[in-house]
């Protein structure tokens, strides 16, 4: 039920546009993984067709990847589900097709889950080259959506937040409770898009002390050396999806 709505728009308290806002830099977060994703099927198809197996470090720095890539997804719906929009819902209706897109999109991360795992636990070329197709198919169901989901969410909801809370309500209410669950891992995929001079304005944005800023952008140095350039190395083409 939607509580009192205020008379006041609080988009002059937001100092920044929206572009720069922690709801974007996810998303940002998100697409620069399914770009990643993408390149890394296509580089697997055209080896395959080239008659080269998967190798051992492939399907190990793949697997990496992609339970980074899931486990922020998962957070990332779980603090939109249980946290932002059930307070965002005390002043104004959150779009219904928001919440409908978080559970078709369950069901097709799962099915492009299950058949890329199938494909970097098979060990010969033969399994490798029957599943690769259903991975594909299952990711392309998948990214459709999930493209689609992140533009109408900050096309709709995220000038909705701007105009019926102020920047220091959602830092207090959603961005602190947020920032808590996030593990080492979460921080590097989120920071990953972001060059150095990015990553130094937001974190001054967001009032986030040096001390702690210290500790966050160590935290993503080690997901970059321990989890993206190993899969950038062995899973992606020359040059792309460059990493900040």
């Amino acid at each position: 039920m939607v509580g009192k709505v205020s008379a006041i728009d609080y988009e002059a308290t937001w100092y920044y546009p929206k572009e720069q806002d922690g709801w974007f830099h996810a998303h940002n977060a998100l697409r620069a993984d399914l770009t990643a994703l993408q390149s890394m099927l296509d580089l697997f198809e055209a080896q395959l067709k080239g008659g080269i197996e998967l190798s051992p470090v492939q399907r190990k720095t793949a697997t990496r990847f992609l339970d980074c890539f899931l486990k922020f997804l998962h957070h990332h719906h779980h603090n939109e589900d249980d946290i932002a929009t059930p307070y965002l819902a005390t002043r104004f209706q959150v779009p219904e097709k928001i919440g409908a897109d978080h559970k078709e999109m369950e069901a097709l991360l799962e099915k492009f889950e299950g058949e890329t795992r199938k494909l970097l636990a098979a060990t010969n070329m033969e399994e490798q080259m029957r599943v690769l197709p259903g991975a594909k198919e299952a990711f392309a169901g998948f990214n459709r959506l999930c493209q689609e989901h992140l533009k109408e969410e900050e096309d709709t909801a995220l000038p909705l937040m701007r105009k019926h809370f102020s920047h220091s309500e959602i830092k207090k209410h959603v961005v602190a409770k947020i920032t808590r669950s996030m593990d080492g891992e979460s921080v590097g995929v989120f920071l990953r898009p972001m060059t150095k001079e990015q990553r130094r304005a937001f974190a001054k944005q967001e009032g986030i002390p040096f001390f702690i800023r210290w500790i966050l952008f160590r935290q993503a140095a080690k997901y970059q050396r321990n989890v993206w350039q190993p899969f950038q190395r062995a899973c992606l083409p020359s040059g792309a999806a460059v990493s900040a």
